[in-house]
């Protein structure tokens, strides 16, 4: 897997980090296996912000705090506190819903000892379009420490492909051990629910838990035990405490249990990338079910060296730090996994500086134009420096993977509903991913941005099915619904405000209508139902229906056509449009659909 060829590797941008905000130790970024940053996309053309989650340690008087960029994060500035009690240094995992963030903080430092004040929580930070920023809900704490007996750490954060959010930490037991606790929330974090234990190790743990297509993963280890990796799944259809049993994911073992970087790999699986107990730097893929064989990255050993990675449509780009010729001097360095062929490392930065924990995001849209990786930059691991940037152009030519999907659905299954009759006062619930702004009233999805404004079902996924929706736009600009929604790309069809219906392939920006036609209907003032249904994979078949009645048939043969599963959703670019009624059906065989 490890190839030779210099030419895979693009440009370098910066030879040197750039200093972005100024921190308490070289090893601010430490939990290296937490994200702690996210990137959000605004939408109406706008630049995506960055949102970093930063413990600075007494720095300008902060403790954990939350910074925001508007230009690539080449700079960042102050927002907000999340706790900002410096006494305690909690750490932080973000992850990007629509355009909010959930955040879940816990304590982390290089020791733990029991603790009253070791709590983790969980807090939502909700945009807010008329001041353009995001402020912070009430926090809700997940896990207690009743007293100074016991401690919780090490906390990190997971949305399953149902919507629900969980939250595993490590509760330090009073003999040393620590036990890998779980808790979920089926109602959108506004409370949690204790789940079964899923482990004990016999010293500090860590690990990893991430949401690969329709499945939960938890892998993890311990400190200086030297034992094998383990791991634990569990399907998102089975009942909520159920999981598979404890077994081992691979026998070299993961230092400290949480030295290691992974995301999703939109197919199922996940890149996983680890520090060994040899202080050894391996990558191994995991397939949805077991982990393949390891790659050696990086032979230099040494307990600092820290992964970090971005994953941008197939390809996989790993930056880590490496000791270059004293314990306070390091070199960073990156390699791009591409077609299955890991590149020869690039040296990013190689200033006589001590690197400390890396972080990245950990997926950025295809078609990037670079990919960023932030470090902490000092004169060792204790002393006073800055969080620093470096960047590497993409490779460029990334295809979005397929969306992840389990078995086929039954042929004219109800694969997914709602009639939001539950109120929400921000998003639609937690079945849903929005961009834009939304909210559920009086058994309505209502629309709340002139923007764009799109709301997908996650547990929707599917290739050949059709959605139907209650619309209504008073015969203001147009909204419609969405199918095969992957990534960037999806399949609209709209009602437009002159009563016509128009089916568009979109990719990112580029926008390609298919076919137009009469709705049939004498005014766009009234509600209708449409029903949009997708069928093949070269060509596909899309077949646009008003209230029963199919009015435009149209053939997308191109090479652009979207083949593969993804999920379906709503769609308008304006305002207090509202939707009902939304079911999403698979599709009967060699049967035309309404």
């Amino acid at each position: 897997m490890v190839g030779t060829a210099t030419a895979l590797l693009a440009t370098v941008l910066l030879a040197s980090g750039t200093p972005l905000i100024s921190v308490g130790a070289g090893n601010a970024l430490t939990l290296p296996a937490q994200r702690h940053g996210v990137r959000i996309d605004l939408g109406a053309g706008r630049e995506p912000v960055w949102l970093l989650a930063l413990q600075q340690a007494g720095v300008e008087r902060r403790g954990l705090s939350l910074f925001r960029s508007d230009n690539g994060a080449r700079s960042f500035r102050y927002i907000a506190p999340i706790q900002p009690d410096t006494s305690h240094h909690d750490r932080a995992e973000l992850l990007a819903v629509g355009r909010d963030v959930a955040v879940v903080y816990s304590y982390e430092s290089s020791s733990l000892s029991p603790s009253s004040r070791h709590d983790v929580y969980f807090q939502w930070w909700r945009y807010q379009s008329s001041s353009d920023t995001w402020t912070p809900e009430p926090a809700v704490r997940v896990f207690d420490s009743p007293n100074d007996k016991i401690a919780y750490s090490r906390a990190l954060l997971a949305r399953d492909s149902q919507g629900r959010l969980w939250i595993q930490a490590f509760r330090l037991e009073q003999n040393g051990r620590s036990t890998a606790v779980i808790s979920v929330s089926t109602n959108n974090g506004s409370s949690f629910q204790a789940q079964p234990e899923l482990d004990q190790v016999r010293r500090r743990g860590g690990g990893r838990l991430l949401s690969v297509g329709n499945k939960l993963v938890f892998v993890y280890g311990m400190h200086d035990g030297f034992e094998p990796a383990r791991m634990r799944i569990r399907k998102d259809s089975d009942p909520l405490d159920t999981w598979e049993p404890v077994r081992e994911a691979f026998p070299e073992g993961i230092y400290h249990g949480a030295a290691l970087s992974a995301v999703a790999d939109g197919q199922g699986g996940m890149h996983f990338v680890y520090k060994d107990e040899s202080e050894r730097l391996y990558y191994r893929r995991f397939d949805g079910s077991t982990f393949g064989p390891r790659t050696l990255l990086e032979d230099a050993r040494d307990w600092a060296m820290q992964p970090a990675t971005t994953r941008v449509g197939n390809t996989l780009y790993v930056f880590y730090n490496r000791l270059k010729s004293s314990t306070s001097t390091y070199e960073l360095h990156a390699r791009v996994l591409k077609n299955g062929t890991f590149s020869e490392p690039v040296v990013l930065d190689s200033q006589k500086t001590f690197k400390g924990y890396l972080n990245a995001v950990d997926v950025l849209p295809a078609g990037s134009t670079e990919v960023p990786c932030f470090f902490g930059n000092a004169a060792d691991a204790s002393s006073q420096g800055t969080v620093s940037r470096v960047a590497m152009a993409a490779q460029g030519g990334e295809e979005a993977p397929p969306p992840e999907e389990d078995d086929p659905p039954a042929p004219g299954a109800l694969l997914f509903s709602d009639d939001f009759s539950s109120p929400v006062s921000r998003g639609l619930g937690a079945a849903w991913t929005v961009k834009g702004l939304w909210y559920a009233k009086n058994g309505r999805a209502i629309s709340d941005l002139d923007g764009e404004d799109v709301a997908l079902a996650s547990p929707s996924a599917c290739a050949d099915c059709r959605v139907d929706a209650q619309v209504q736009h008073f015969s203001e600009d147009e909204a419609g619904v969405v199918l095969r929604a992957q990534g960037n790309a999806r399949y609209t069809l709209l009602f437009l405000k002159n009563g016509r219906l128009q089916v568009r392939r979109e990719v990112g920006s580029s926008v390609k209508v298919l076919g137009e036609a009469s709705s049939g209907l004498s005014s766009s003032w009234d509600a209708v139902t449409l029903s949009f249904s997708a069928r093949g994979s070269g060509p596909v078949e899309l077949v646009a229906s008003v209230n029963g009645q199919v009015r435009l048939t149209v053939v997308d043969s191109s090479s652009s056509a979207l083949k593969g599963a993804g999920t379906a959703g709503l769609i308008t670019p304006i305002a207090g449009v509202w939707f009902d009624a939304f079911r999403v059906h698979a599709l009967e065989p060699d049967t035309v659909q309404p």
